[in-house]
C-alpha cells in the first residue's frame, strides 16, 4: 500500500512579544488548529474562545515560551499576527457610522498593527515604608477566573489580586506568589480607596491593540474617523 507524501514544511515568520521584546519564530496555523478555533468561536463561549487562542499560540510558536505568563495584549497581538499569516492579512469589520448608526463593511490590514508599551513606573507607594510592585494581568488569569455574570467589583478585585507581584518594605521584599490566598485578600481588604485606585489606574494603563480608521458610510456618505481597540474590534 502506498503512503501519502509529506507536505512541504510550512513557512516560518518572526514576531516580537510586546511586553518582553523577545523575538520568537512562528508558523501559520494549520487546518487542525483552524477547526478548533472555528468550533470555539461558533460556540459563542468566551472562555472556550480564549483558550482556543492560547492553544493556537502554543502550537504555532517555534520557540520555548511560557504562554501562561503572557499578558492580555501579548496574546491578542500574537494571535493576530499568526492569523494574518494563516488566512490573510485583511480582516473585514463592521464599522458603525456616527451620523446614521448604520454599519459599513471595511477591510483592515491586521499585519500592520503594533502595540506601544509605555515605560511606566510599576511601583506604587502605599505608605512611607511599604510599596507594591505591580505587573500587568496575564491572559491566563482571565481564563482561569472567567465566570458569566460576575459583578464588576468582584472582577476588579480578582484582577488587582493577581497583579500584585510583590510587597516591599524597608526590610524585605515579599513575593506574593508565596503568600497564602487568604492573607492576600486580607491585605487588599485593608487598603483605602486612594490606594486601591492607584492599583486600578496602573492596570487601566495596560496597552491594547488599536488602529485609527477613516471610512465613508455606504448609507449616508458621512465621513467617519474611529479607533479600533482590542481583538474583538478587529474581528467583529
Amino acid at each position: 500500500m502506498s503512503t501519502l507524501p509529506k507536505l512541504n514544511a510550512t513557512p516560518k515568520y518572526e514576531l516580537t512579544i510586546p511586553s518582553t521584546q523577545q523575538t520568537v519564530k512562528y508558523r501559520p496555523y494549520l487546518i487542525k488548529e483552524e477547526k478548533i478555533l472555528l468550533l470555539a468561536f461558533e460556540s459563542k463561549d468566551e472562555k472556550q474562545s480564549m483558550q482556543a487562542m492560547v492553544d493556537t499560540i502554543e502550537a504555532c510558536i517555534q520557540d520555548t515560551i511560557d504562554v501562561s505568563r503572557l499578558t492580555t495584549f501579548d496574546v491578542e497581538y500574537m494571535f493576530t499576527q499568526i492569523r494574518s499569516k494563516s488566512v490573510g492579512e485583511k480582516s473585514k469589520v463592521g464599522l458603525v457610522c456616527s451620523e446614521c448608526g448604520e454599519s459599513t463593511a471595511e477591510e483592515i490590514d491586521i499585519s500592520t498593527i503594533e502595540i506601544d508599551v509605555p515605560d511606566i513606573n510599576n511601583k506604587i507607594k502605599l505608605t512611607d515604608d511599604i510599596s507594591l510592585e505591580m505587573r500587568y494581568p496575564t491572559f491566563q488569569v482571565f481564563i482561569d477566573n472567567f465566570k458569566t455574570g460576575i459583578s464588576e467589583s468582584d472582577f476588579s478585585f480578582m484582577v488587582v489580586r493577581h497583579c500584585i507581584s510583590a510587597v516591599e518594605t524597608e526590610e524585605e521584599r515579599i513575593d506574593m506568589s508565596e503568600v497564602p490566598e487568604k492573607e492576600v485578600e486580607e491585605f487588599i481588604d485593608s487598603l483605602d480607596n486612594i490606594q486601591f485606585k492607584a492599583m486600578s489606574d496602573f492596570i487601566s494603563s495596560m496597552p491594547t491593540m488599536n488602529k485609527e480608521v477613516e471610512f465613508t458610510c455606504e448609507h449616508c456618505e458621512h465621513k467617519n474617523k474611529t479607533t479600533l481597540k482590542g481583538i474583538k474590534d478587529f474581528f467583529s
